[in-house]
């Protein structure tokens, strides 16, 4: 966009949803317009870069508001923001001041961690939705987030399984899971504070993944079994296709198939005329 101030010149802005921890492990998080720069050292690399430092106040002179809560525009803003130096937007050739693309971390650059097999380039590809626990999302939810890693999987973000975690419960919004992923990043943070764990350590993300099972996936695979369950009906005369169905939906809901109960419900299922 022009920059109202000085007319030859134009600048690249974008809406980022950001996040990140201070010196004194405070943590700030938000959404807010940010100023973008590139790398004039290396004509190569195509990402923009931002700093926390080039946040643009809510009254500035480029005129530019602040998207409510409400507004798609928000949602797109919705991206991971780690607590890194900088945060890297994904390449693009022209911007425009309405335009709000989701923002991914980086830090600055470290010889080490490629050597150790990490990259500190931004992420790339769509990232998985915010999850809320909608019901039936569950299992697509980590399945998005699989496929995302699939295409980052050399960024540090995937390589170093406490950033992965990390990564992971940034996604995590919504009254029924709130608790539960401030439950999860305290747990992190004892890991690697209290006891000692390394960063880099896959039982941590063997762990979560574990308790997101325990806690999400598996109840809520039940519950829609449960209810397909109860909906199930024998079609026509294909009696085969509805004794395998059911089976499966007992099995997944986790029944005894000699119950009353279950027998009563498969009864409930079968065309009248075989009762």
């Amino acid at each position: 966009m022009k920059d109202p101030t000085q007319e030859e010149r134009h600048i690249a802005i974008e809406f980022i949803a950001y996040r990140f921890e201070d010196e004194n492990k405070a943590i700030h998080k938000g959404h807010t317009w940010f100023l973008l720069t590139q790398n004039s050292q290396d004509p190569k690399d195509l990402f923009w870069y931002t700093k926390v430092t080039d946040r643009i106040a809510k009254e500035n002179h480029l005129g530019l508001g602040h998207h409510k809560e409400n507004d798609s525009k928000f949602s797109e803003g919705q991206h991971v923001i780690l607590p890194p130096l900088k945060i890297a937007t994904t390449p693009q050739l022209e911007m425009s001041g309405s335009e709000a693309i989701g923002a991914t971390a980086t830090t600055s650059t470290n010889p080490t961690d490629k050597a150790n097999g990490h990259n500190n380039r931004a992420l790339s590809g769509v990232p998985p939705p915010m999850f809320n626990r909608d019901r039936d999302k569950s299992e697509t939810f980590m399945d998005k987030f699989t496929s995302y890693e699939l295409v980052n999987g050399d960024s540090k973000q995937f390589t170093t399984p406490f950033l992965k975690v990390a990564l992971c419960l940034s996604y995590f919004n919504g009254p029924k899971v709130d608790a539960w992923a401030r439950q999860k990043r305290s747990w992190l943070k004892e890991q690697r504070d209290l006891f000692g764990v390394s960063i880099t350590d896959p039982q941590l993300w063997t762990d979560f993944e574990r308790t997101y099972k325990d806690a999400f996936t598996d109840q809520d695979a039940k519950l829609a079994a449960y209810q397909e369950l109860h909906s199930l009906r024998m079609q026509g005369s294909d009696i085969d296709s509805y004794i395998t169905e059911f089976d499966r939906l007992i099995s997944k809901v986790g029944h005894n198939p000699t119950d009353i109960g279950v027998v009563m419900m498969f009864r409930e299922g079968l065309q009248p005329s075989l009762l």
